[in-house]
Formats: structure tokens, sequence, C-alpha cells
């Protein structure tokens, strides 16, 4: 639920600057809150941070939420994530800037709540608009299914196991898909600019990777 009198507000992270509390955010989603193993200083900041875009969402001067934000034209990005979400299907179409890998998720516990994750996937949306990307794909955990699904993703390959053993279903979002952003309610689908193009990527999609309407 909103709080009252409470403000939050979307912020970029360029590439190469400093992630702030955006550091502490991860601490405790990763560590205290989820008990993660792996090496601590991998999960908090890693090689990719120097060149991804992290879209953050502040409350006061506290980060409350986060995601990275990585293209595919990077070889770096490719050999960490492309096998995973099959990239070399979309280089045979889409040129790898046009398709963009969300990772590094993080809200704090206590503001798990609509209107941070609203203001969390719109600044994101409209980042994707204005670098003209088509394609968004995340490796979701299966218990936040339903909220990458609310918000107008949908799984496309079937779901991965990773090295950990744990599964990921590998889901994507088209940008300016409005007829599948209408059908699932998604507040995104105020924000169409381009559905010629949108229905262009998602046909694609849908012909390249055999999924049904």
């Amino acid at each position: 639920m909103k709080r009252t009198g409470d403000q939050v507000r979307a912020r970029r992270i360029p590439p190469g600057e400093a992630l702030g509390d955006v550091e502490r955010l991860r601490r405790e989603v990763y560590f205290h809150e989820q008990g993660q193993q792996r090496d601590k200083s991998e999960l908090i900041a890693d090689g990719l941070d120097g060149s991804g875009t992290v879209i953050a969402v502040d409350s006061g001067v506290q980060a409350v939420a986060s995601l990275r934000l990585h293209d595919f034209s990077a070889p770096t990005v490719q050999v960490e994530y492309g096998q995973l979400f099959q990239i070399d299907r979309f280089a045979s179409a889409w040129p790898l800037e046009r398709v963009v890998v969300g990772t590094r998720l993080a809200v704090q516990s206590d503001r798990r709540d609509k209107q941070v994750v609203d203001c969390l996937l719109e600044a994101t949306y409209r980042y994707a608009q204005e670098q003209g990307i088509r394609f968004g794909v995340v490796a979701c955990d299966p218990a936040l299914h339903t909220l990458f699904e609310y918000y107008g993703f949908r799984e496309y390959l079937p779901p991965a196991i990773l090295a950990d053993g744990s599964a990921v279903l590998r889901m994507v979002l088209v940008t300016d898909d409005g007829p599948h952003l209408h059908r699932c309610g998604s507040p995104l689908q105020y924000l169409i600019l381009d559905p010629t193009a949108g229905a262009t990527a998602r046909a694609w999609l849908m012909r390249t990777f055999k999924l049904a309407d």
C-alpha cells in the first residue's frame, strides 16, 4: 500500500558511476534477507557494474529498489548471459543493441509495494524506449513469475537450471507490444509509443520461439 506522504522517485546510474546506496540495498537483500552463500563482493558489485545502467528508486535519501541493465552488444554480456537466453537467435534478426538483460534486482523487504515496483518498472521501460530496445529478458525466480507476468513479461523458453542447481524462468518483455500489455492489464500499457514496431517484434518472437498467443 502507498504510504501517506511518502514519495518515491527513479533515477539512473550511468555506466562507471559509483553505485552508492544501491550497494547497501543489495547487501541487505542478498545476504541479510536471502542468506546467499556466493562471494559477497561479487553480488554487491562485479565487473559488469562498470558497463551497465542501474535504475534505482529512492525514498528520501535511501535506495529502496534497483535493477541493472545491459544490452547484448558487449562481448562480456554475451559470454555471461548469451547462452542462457539463446541470444544467437535474436542476433540472427536484430542488432544486439536492441536486446537488454535485467539483472541484480533488489527491492527492500518493507518496500515491496505497488508504488515502488511500478516506479522501478516504469523507469526501466522508459529507458528501454529511449534506447530503442525492443526486447527485455530476465532470469526470473519462479516465486516472482506472477509479478513479472503482470507487467507484461512472458516465458519464451523452458525453465533453465543454473550451475548452483536453482531453476529460473526465462522471460521476455516486448517493448510497445500493445495487445499483450493490454491483455495483462500491465501498468506499462499507458507508456506505449510505437505499437507498429512492437507488433513487428512480437510477431518475430512468437514465430521464432513457436509461442502460442
